[in-house]
């Protein structure tokens, strides 16, 4: 077997071990407790462009992925420096970490940016270092992938990861503050958006 299909087997376990934490979570949450100190949405909104905003994600896993396909079945895959695998696999595993963690700390997690009625501010777990933990696993993943495959396409992949996440990130906080006012700001105030102490 090639020995560079390997990375199709970690990014596996990065989607299995995401899939199963989303769903553990949702089998596990239960209604929101009025004792609970977080604030709590009043009614469903979404945030503005959500939904085009997906399209720069979309286009940053289009890249990754056929990158991935295209430079091992070619066996083309360039040698960057010694221990690349090894190195992107770490990078993949913590950013497979990190998003399991947000989604076990995390139970309302969607794909759009959209609360829904009784929704729970999310301040504990990773949370607490940075505001948005599951973003900053799609990027580590993408820059694993990056690591492991270093071509432009793969690079690109990286860019468009970044680019896609801050943007989204951006419109969730401009919702939040709309939903959550003072609270979420001064929870921005307190934490980073990606990167704990420097952005």
């Amino acid at each position: 077997m090639n020995e560079e299909l390997l990375v199709y087997l970690v990014h596996a376990a990065f989607w299995c071990a995401f899939g199963l934490t989303r769903l553990v979570a949702q089998q596990t949450s239960g209604p929101v407790r009025p004792d609970d100190d977080q604030p709590v949405a009043n009614e469903s909104q979404t945030a503005r462009y959500s939904r085009g905003l997906l399209v720069v994600h979309a286009l940053a896993f289009a890249a990754m992925y056929s990158g991935i396909g295209t430079t091992v079945f070619a066996h083309r895959v360039p040698s960057l420096f010694a221990g690349q695998r090894v190195a992107g696999t770490l990078v993949i595993a913590s950013g497979g970490w990190l998003a399991c963690w947000a989604l076990a700390s995390f139970k309302s997690w969607r794909i759009r940016a959209k609360l829904d009625r009784g929704h729970q501010l999310a301040t504990g777990g990773p949370f607490r270092l940075i505001r948005h933990p599951i973003y900053m696993g799609l990027n580590l993943l993408a820059l694993g992938s990056a690591l492991w495959i270093p071509t432009p396409l793969l690079w690109a992949s990286v860019a468009l990861m970044l680019v896609g996440g801050d943007l989204r990130a951006r419109a969730e906080e401009k919702l939040l503050i709309r939903v959550f006012g003072a609270t979420y700001s001064e929870f921005c105030r307190r934490t980073k958006r990606f990167l704990p102490g420097i952005y």
